[in-house]
């Protein structure tokens, strides 16, 4: 029986890419949660996608579980893409707990955030201009970890718009790019989304910082 996916923020590129890998599976079936009637018709359309018109800023823990209760598990990929400090907590913070809320009322245990590179380091992030965001991201993931949902927590560097490359940087690695803030391909974070959903006994109550390197996937995930 297909998994049934709810991709929260699925019109972003991270998002759109995810739904579209595992509409090309039998193995999941996916829900795009989207915050627009266009943005519905077009993966409805176009797409062939079911999606659930459901705005995560602005519905209520009660109305987000309505959309999700049918579901198996839950990808959060939404973010307020650099549209001020207000929709950063209402989207980032706010909307990340009520999407935890509803799945802990609902009893969707599986729940994959996608958080930012270094969140949960302070000293990292504090001296930068993204010091709000990296807040409202270190918090969603601490309240994500003290939910008692299965949770995966995904720390990817740099967004990358270009080809995926099906290739990692071992974690042992990774400090040595950390002043650099590394970088990785979204096309390489939908496809790591879809083997933690694959592979829970591998990536449930973990928290993986994810760099492209010279790692195969199935190789990086074997070490995790």
């Amino acid at each position: 029986m297909a998994l049934k996916v709810a991709v929260i923020g699925a019109n972003g590129r991270v998002g759109q890419l995810l739904c579209k890998l595992l509409k090309t599976s039998d193995d999941f079936e996916p829900l795009a949660v989207v915050r627009t009637a266009e943005q519905k018709e077009y993966f409805e359309r176009e797409l062939g996608i079911e999606a659930s018109l459901t705005s995560i800023e602005e519905s209520s823990v009660d109305e987000i579980g309505a959309a999700l209760r049918s579901q198996d598990a839950v990808v959060w990929t939404a973010g307020a893409g650099g549209k001020g400090v207000e929709r950063i907590f209402t989207v980032d913070l706010d909307g990340a707990m009520k999407a935890i809320e509803a799945c802990q009322k609902c009893k969707i245990d599986r729940f994959v955030m996608v958080s930012a590179v270094n969140a949960n380091n302070r000293e990292m992030f504090w001296n930068t201009k993204l010091r709000n965001y990296y807040i409202a991201k270190r918090t969603a993931d601490a309240i994500l970890r003290g939910s008692g949902l299965q949770y995966t927590i995904l720390q990817p560097g740099s967004l990358l718009s270009e080809s995926g490359t099906g290739q990692l940087c071992p974690l042992g690695a990774l400090e040595d790019k950390k002043s650099a803030w590394y970088a990785i391909q979204r096309e390489d974070v939908a496809q790591f989304i879809k083997l933690a959903l694959e592979h829970p006994e591998r990536t449930i109550h973990k928290t993986i910082p994810l760099a492209n390197g010279d790692m195969s996937m199935r190789d990086f995930l074997a070490t995790l």
